[in-house]
């Protein structure tokens, strides 16, 4: 990496900024989303979790129609992961769900060009992670999690960094072996959710007190986390004032991965008030860039409803986006749910001034496939909810 980088990754303990990331979320974080927050003013930002043995079978291409560096997978034409070098040179973090040191050292290997740092996800209580030996089940395990960080620590150029994201464990004491392996093991920076392993958000509250008492005592008690180690907090921070109480006091945090909120609205976690762009211009400039980096349409629309969806946040969260800043009638979650191209969610958007600054992908460059389930009917409750809430109560005067 040339000097003419800024180098932001990894965070420095106790450095004077605190850095702000976008934190990873599965199907949401595709290339899109991640230069959206860039231009919305995040520093960096975290791929969706890719699975370490699903890059064993990738191809890797320069698609030179678009610009960007792309794995496709074993059918040769879907994208596992897809990289703008233009836009995202140091600023991008690809997570990897892993239980095994080798295959996470080779998917490391094969991303460090393209990556400023490489993380290793230990928070994922989904079956199918903690099942199969990934996510949350390492944190039971911290000497695995330990051996998975220090063999992609080898397997990667030192100035690509190392990083793991944990829950938190039963105690604080059982947390902080976690940290102290993992820090160990050669991991420059430990991002914290503070949610206890296995809670869902946002159903079960946020543990905000617990992360901030767990990095004070892991700074007090371990010089590695004053000087070598930085330690991010996520969870539920969904405005710019949030963010800056995390990142001061006594246990602050060096910085913070923001997911649900950026999910939300972009632009009003990452940007000041004064400069915060409407909800619809933010739904349109994704559009834009689905349409850039030739997303697919069943994962563009799988966002758009996201981010119209109300059921992933507290209300306290989003009852002012949608008291100050109300989207036309017609952006609704049914309504994008009919979508069947790209165009198709434009026009319910009022996206009408889509310059093709570049040709379509030729036939070579196509995503014929989308082998991923995305099923409407996870959003089907919010239209009507939100209908509910604006619907007078029977009797009432």
């Amino acid at each position: 990496m040339t000097d003419d980088v800024v180098r932001l990754w990894p965070p420095k303990p106790n450095a004077t900024t605190p850095i702000k990331c976008l934190g990873p979320m599965v199907r949401a974080n595709s290339t899109a989303l991640r230069i959206l927050a860039l231009e919305s003013g995040a520093d960096m930002v975290y791929s969706e979790e890719l699975i370490a043995r699903r890059m064993e079978v990738t191809q890797f291409r320069l698609n030179e129609t678009l610009g960007t560096a792309d794995w496709l997978d074993a059918n040769g034409k879907s994208v596992a992961l897809r990289v703008d070098p233009a836009r995202e040179r140091g600023r991008l973090v690809v997570q990897f769900g892993a239980a095994d040191g080798d295959v996470a050292a080779r998917a490391a290997e094969a991303v460090a060009p393209y990556a400023a740092g490489v993380d290793l996800n230990m928070g994922c209580p989904k079956p199918f992670s903690a099942g199969n030996g990934m996510g949350s089940a390492l944190m039971r395990d911290p000497a695995r999690a330990a051996s998975i960080v220090k063999a992609m620590r080898r397997a990667t150029p030192a100035d690509v960094a190392v990083t793991a994201k944990i829950r938190l464990r039963e105690t604080e004491a059982a947390t902080m072996d976690v940290c102290r392996a993992l820090q160990a093991a050669g991991a420059a920076a430990i991002a914290v959710h503070c949610r206890y392993v296995g809670d869902d958000p946002p159903k079960d509250p946020p543990q905000l007190p617990s992360q901030r008492s767990l990095f004070s005592r892991l700074r007090s008690e371990h010089a590695a986390f004053r000087e070598d180690c930085a330690l991010l907090a996520n969870g539920d921070l969904y405005t710019p004032a949030a963010v800056a109480a995390a990142c001061a006091g006594e246990g602050r945090a060096d910085g913070v991965l923001v997911a649900r909120p950026a999910l939300l609205d972009c632009s009003a976690i990452f940007r000041t008030d004064a400069d915060r762009r409407p909800r619809l211009a933010v739904l349109r400039d994704y559009m834009r860039l689905a349409r850039r980096y030739d997303a697919h349409h069943k994962n563009a629309k799988y966002v758009v409803m996201e981010m119209l969806a109300k059921r992933r946040h507290p209300a306290a969260a989003y009852g002012p986006f949608n008291a100050a800043d109300p989207l036309p009638g017609r952006v609704t979650i049914s309504a994008v749910s009919t979508a069947k191209s790209l165009r198709a969610i434009d026009d319910i958007l009022g996206v009408d001034d889509i310059v093709e600054t570049r040709p379509l992908v030729d036939a070579r460059d196509a995503i014929s496939r989308d082998d991923r389930a995305y099923s409407d009917a996870y959003f089907a409750d919010d239209d009507a909810r939100a209908a509910s809430l604006k619907r007078p109560r029977e009797g009432a005067g």
